[in-house]
């Protein structure tokens, strides 16, 4: 059976890579960049003087061969109405698995990203997804050696005075990352983003969390005992309960957000591969100080919600969007009309988390109108 998926997995991978190969793709684009030295900015994260601190979540752009100007308008007028603190890129930045094994291409994809991301002059972080480190064409060690190129890159492979972070060769984990919020000024850590990358690739099973990532959580919990928003690339087990309990109350408060329908009569399952994963509910239940957790990896996912987890304790959450049109996945690989229909129709954009030093904490999505004018609007916003 194994053998079977794998050799239907390759045969659609070499027509893809057949129908690149004779569409053609446009002409590689520059980004300029910040033009600053790495280590010359500041990157302590703080609340503003009105006590509210901006994530905006962005996910899935899955670049392969080159940034088309869809991805790029649709991205610049995400990031341009949420006027984020931070920007979080929950994995999936590149898809190599279409690019044959070229890793020179692969490297130059990364550094189109870090080139755009730097020079909106935000600081930045992401986790690696699935699709990242698929058929070994460039590995984690050498994506992240690109991205932290960045002068607003908040993290990377080695130590850093914004962050704190877990690295595991072994695990095949490099993004885990404690990223502190300080008080509008002086030195108190009154909030906290945790990053927790994926440890799975393209061809392997999904592992779900390793225990040195759960490890990591707990210490750092300890450590700053403040609450936190914790972001990464696959929904954990957590997602499908809530989406399964979603008209009941008890379990689940509030639910917003749309499932879509590739096919008549067929709902997209939500959450296509769920983790279960007791150590990290247990520490979550435990420590009782995660807001919310967004994910990606499910792209026509975007529902939110109110996951109430035990008695004393509810936890926030939620996809983000599918953030670009890089992927041309609605072209190229998908063999229902359906859902070919649905990839080019979705709207991008990005999920908003907003926080405040007072406890204040609400999330919505930034969807594009699809007027051809790259309009933005808020939708489905939840405050806990």
């Amino acid at each position: 059976m194994k053998r079977k998926i794998s050799l239907v997995l390759l045969t659609v991978l070499l027509i893809s890579l057949f129908a690149f190969s004779i569409t053609g793709c446009q002409s590689y684009r520059e980004f300029a960049g910040s033009g600053k030295e790495k280590g010359s900015v500041d990157l302590t994260l703080r609340f503003d003087e009105q006590g509210n601190f901006k994530i905006l979540q962005l996910t899935d752009i899955q670049f392969i061969d080159y940034i088309d100007d869809k991805s790029v308008a649709v991205m610049d007028a995400t990031i341009e109405f949420a006027k984020p603190d931070l920007i979080v890129v929950t994995g999936d930045q590149i898809s190599p698995e279409y690019l044959g094994g070229q890793s020179k291409k692969a490297r130059k994809i990364c550094r189109q990203i870090t080139g755009y991301l730097d020079g909106k002059e935000i600081p930045w972080t992401l986790c690696f997804g699935n699709h990242d480190g698929a058929m070994g064409v460039l590995s984690k060690k050498e994506m992240l050696d690109e991205y932290q190129k960045s002068a607003y890159f908040v993290g990377g492979l080695e130590g850093s005075e914004y962050c704190e972070s877990y690295i595991n060769d072994k695990e095949d984990t490099y993004c885990n990352y404690f990223l502190p919020i300080y008080s509008h000024t002086g030195d108190n850590v009154e909030y906290g983003v945790f990053v927790m990358d994926c440890a799975t690739s393209l061809m392997s099973p999904y592992k779900g969390y390793t225990q040195g990532q759960i490890d990591f959580y707990n210490s750092m919990s300890e450590k700053y005992g403040v609450n936190m928003s914790m972001y990464t690339h696959e929904p954990t087990q957590e997602f499908q309960t809530m989406y399964d309990n979603r008209d009941n109350t008890e379990i689940v408060s509030v639910f917003k957000g749309e499932i879509e329908s590739p096919e008549d009569g067929k709902s997209y399952y939500p959450t296509k591969n769920p983790e279960t994963n007791e150590s990290l509910r247990a520490s979550l239940l435990a420590n009782k100080n995660v807001d919310g957790i967004y994910v990606g990896h499910d792209h026509l996912s975007n529902f939110a919600g109110i996951y109430n987890m035990a008695e004393d304790y509810s936890i926030l959450l939620g996809y983000g969007r599918m953030s670009s049109y890089g992927f041309s996945e609605w072209k190229y690989f998908m063999f229902s009309a359906s859902k070919r229909k649905i990839y080019k129709n979705y709207p991008r954009g990005g999920r908003v988390v907003e926080v405040t030093d007072n406890g204040g904490y609400s999330t919505y999505e930034v969807l594009d109108s699809k007027d051809g004018k790259y309009t933005m609007a808020t939708r489905n916003e939840i405050t806990k």
